[in-house]
């Protein structure tokens, strides 16, 4: 059994109903219609992909719909498909790789498996919302970008910070003239961000990618990118927990 792709039946059905899923966004519309909702597939049915479930469900269902969920054991996809109403359940990835239907897949796995199931995404022609970290280092973030850009096909890291108002709105004044009120040129950026990591066990451990830079540590060091610049050197400093992970 490959643990990535796993097994290609489908599982039973969510409580969703399929046929208001609207038409397939395939191209020009008949009679001036409007294309139909942009059709979400999900991979990994952990806690993340549930939250990520929640929010697609604020949008307008005209716009966007959950189509599809995947997880690598089929019972917990079904659970995930019958908590959030989602019509379609797999017991592998490989099958939501296959669904014509699904537009856009959003990755929800543990980190290490973000670049595999990129991969196999990315084959299938795949459009793809990866949950940060894109990849457990530069040379995986590399390949993916590579893959995408080979495909011909959308890839973005998930970064919701990147979307909230106060973020665009900080971006404008620091875009700004003097006159209309603009920060100037920052030289300091103070970020903080933490929460007890005790009770989540994956990130003490490396073989999931563990660790608080990949998980929290993003938030500031994207932040820092996109306000300062490409840094000349970079110097690190804390502690690390017994299994080697940073704490």
């Amino acid at each position: 059994r490959d643990p990535v792709a796993g097994p290609t039946r489908e599982g039973d059905p969510g409580t969703g109903r399929e046929e208001d899923l609207g038409p397939p966004r395939d191209g020009a519309c008949r009679d001036g219609a409007r294309p139909g909702p942009t059709r979400w597939g999900i991979c990994g049915a952990g806690h993340i992909s549930h939250d990520f479930a929640v929010a697609l469900k604020t949008l307008p269902p005209e716009e966007h719909v959950l189509l599809a969920v995947a997880a690598r054991d089929l019972c917990r996809a079904q659970d995930f498909a019958q908590r959030h109403g989602v019509p379609r359940a797999y017991g592998g990835y490989q099958a939501l790789a296959e669904d014509p239907d699904v537009d856009v897949v959003y990755v929800g796995t543990v980190n290490p498996q973000h670049l595999p199931v990129a991969r196999l995404m990315l084959a299938a022609r795949k459009p793809l919302l990866v949950e940060k970290p894109l990849g457990l280092n530069r040379e995986e973030v590399q390949e993916a970008a590579e893959l995408a850009q080979a495909q011909g096909v959308f890839l973005m890291e998930g970064f919701w910070t990147r979307f909230f108002p106060a973020w665009r709105r900080l971006q404008e004044l620091l875009s700004a003239p003097p006159a209309e009120g603009a920060l100037g040129e920052p030289l300091l950026l103070v970020a903080s961000l933490g929460f007890d990591l005790r009770a989540r066990a994956r990130l003490r451990e490396p073989a999931l990618g563990g660790g608080a830079l990949l998980d929290l540590g993003g938030y500031g060091l994207q932040m820092a990118l996109a306000l300062l610049g490409t840094p000349r050197d970079i110097t690190a400093r804390g502690c690390l927990h017994r299994t080697g992970t940073a704490g």
